[in-house]
């Protein structure tokens, strides 16, 4: 496991306030706000924080489809190898952003997110890998990219 991940389960598991750390980033990247984004990374927001809702910045950038806020989170050194911590919608915890991407064929982010060495056999926990969830909806290019 991936020293990030090992360090947010830490965290939950004792219960730290970091949960709430990063809130603010993600609500801006959720609202495809990049300048904001920026300003708050400027001012000390983390880009691996996990937010009140358990998930990172990354996550949610992935899970909206925002490509240059992928690009731009991962510049500033995000994790993509970070899991989700909370169950949001028909996710359960344990998503990683590559998983979210190619959910919803979202290529340039898959593209990307690999580029950053996003680990395609992270799989959710009922055992399906990104590379599947894109197979099942025929997004062809992420399973070429997924199945390199």
């Amino acid at each position: 496991m991936k020293p990030a991940v090992v360090l947010a389960t830490i965290a939950i598991l004792l219960g730290a306030p970091a949960l709430e750390a990063g809130t603010k980033l993600s609500r801006a990247v959720v609202d495809g706000n990049l300048q904001l984004a920026k300003n708050l990374v400027e001012t000390g927001e983390k880009v691996n924080d996990v937010d009140k809702w358990g998930w990172t910045p990354l996550a949610w950038a992935a899970y909206y489809g925002h490509p240059v806020i992928v690009k731009w989170l991962l510049e500033q050194g995000a994790d993509p190898n970070i899991l989700t911590f909370k169950e949001y919608g028909r996710y359960k915890p344990g998503v990683s952003p590559l998983l979210l991407a190619a959910y919803y064929g979202y290529e340039e982010i898959v593209a990307d997110l690999l580029k950053a060495k996003a680990d395609p056999d992270i799989a959710d926990v009922s055992g399906r890998k990104p590379v599947d969830y894109a197979r099942d909806f025929g997004f062809t290019r992420c399973v070429e990219l997924l199945s390199r």
